[in-house]
């Protein structure tokens, strides 16, 4: 079925409006909520980035094979951990 005209304009419109009737109902959110996000943020990098290093040194211990698996696993982990941020942040 072909899209509609201006279909995803019109949705960012209407999510941005919603936004924004929710902030003027809720007002401005306290510090604790933006210190709970942050930490959120960071154990969505971290924990990808911790997994990719213990899964490579668990690999490279196992096949004797010096850095071969940890470096690109931890390189694996970084990127997931920040488009797992960023799916995050930008639902918010």
């Amino acid at each position: 079925m072909p899209e509609k005209p201006g279909g995803g304009l019109l949705d960012r419109i209407r999510q941005t409006l919603a936004r924004r009737q929710r902030h003027a109902a809720e007002g401005e959110p306290g510090i604790g909520r933006f210190i709970g996000q942050i930490g959120v943020l960071g154990w969505l990098v971290v924990l990808p980035v911790l997994g990719g290093i213990l899964l490579g040194r668990w690999l490279d211990h196992r096949f004797g094979t010096g850095v071969f698996w940890t470096a690109p696993l931890l390189l694996l982990g970084a990127v997931l951990g920040m488009r797992a941020a960023w799916i995050w942040m930008h639902r918010q």
